[in-house]
């Protein structure tokens, strides 16, 4: 599954580990090269590997993605995803799984700065990028976040016509399924306005 960072990518991932009794890879990319996965311990079973845009380097991209049927994962609200992206690094929380674990943050005492925004954009520009070398040509699914949200189980359920011989086998799991993050972030950035400013330039 391919996405960029706090695109839902936890939560979408482990419904489909769920229902079609797969393996879930969580973040192992992220601290282990990917010419060595074979000797992750989900590899000999059916699994969905997580894939974040800034987990393997650039030029190797089209090495990795051109092994494997791919999910793409997008989220709408690339506003919220930013000013998500930016509290998490000050929370240190990525995903809540109670209610009593929600970050909390002070009205007004966060910012982002303009390095992360930039990083935030050209991360999102190389998903589109490669999502057009090497989903786009191939018709592989696309997914937008909020429309999973709306209808989980149609956006779920459509998978298994995409890639049907890898999807019926197995028994359902019980990963455990991350609450969605409760937080006005409009209220937690001091400069939010100018936030709003660069998504408009």
């Amino acid at each position: 599954m391919v996405s960029t960072s706090r695109s839902g990518c936890t939560i979408f991932r482990k419904c489909i580990c769920n229902l079609y009794g797969m393996e879930d890879s969580n973040s192992w990319l992220k601290k282990n090269d990917y010419q060595h996965i074979e000797q992750a311990p989900f590899s000999t079973q059916p699994h969905i590997l997580k894939i974040l845009i800034h987990y393997i380097p650039e030029s190797n991209l089209g090495f990795a993605l051109n092994e494997m049927p791919k999910i793409w994962l997008y989220r709408g609200d690339t506003v919220r995803q930013f000013l998500s992206h930016v509290a998490r690094l000050h929370t240190k929380i990525n995903h809540v799984y109670s209610e009593d674990d929600q970050p909390r943050l002070d009205d007004n005492s966060i910012g982002a700065t303009r390095n992360q925004f930039d990083i935030f954009m050209y991360r999102q520009k190389l998903f589109w990028k490669v999502w057009k070398a090497y989903g786009f040509i191939k018709n592989e699914p696309l997914i937008k976040f909020e429309d999973f949200l709306k209808e989980p189980n149609e956006v779920v359920g459509s998978l298994k016509n995409w890639y049907h011989e890898k999807f019926r086998f197995g028994m359902k799991a019980t990963l455990p399924m991350p609450h969605q993050i409760e937080m006005d972030y409009t209220k937690k950035f001091a400069n939010y306005d100018e936030i709003q400013g660069w998504f408009n330039e």
